[in-house]
């Protein structure tokens, strides 16, 4: 019968082994950098990026814009456009903040895999 090892370091001396475990742990690192860094970024979201014409915020600035018709009009529409689009790039970039870590750690990983064949 064959001798169990108690050490934790005989088990990686098995290729197959040690490349189990470091995808365990990639994963678990990954999971959990996506978790904390969801709940961070999203667990509190300024009230600029979700402003809409209804926000007192947002009617307080379109109350600055004056001139005819149009040109308040105009001037709404900027206001809200600019809004629109700063709170899009500000989701996309905490998206790509919680993202990027992950997939980065997943292709080093896996280079390091192949380069061990």
């Amino acid at each position: 019968m064959p001798s169990m090892s108690v050490h934790f370091s005989d088990g990686l001396l098995d290729r197959r082994r040690r490349r189990r475990i470091g995808d365990i742990v990639v994963t678990i690192a990954c999971l959990a950098w996506i978790a904390l860094s969801g709940w961070a970024f999203f667990g509190d979201v300024p009230d600029e990026i979700t402003d809409n014409h209804t926000s007192k915020a947002m009617q307080d600035r379109m109350k600055a814009c004056e001139g005819s018709f149009q040109k308040r009009y105009e001037c709404k529409q900027r206001l809200l456009l600019d809004g629109e689009r700063w709170g899009f790039a500000v989701a996309v970039n905490r998206i790509m903040l919680i993202c990027a870590p992950p997939i980065t750690a997943w292709i080093v990983w896996s280079a390091i895999k192949r380069r061990g064949e």
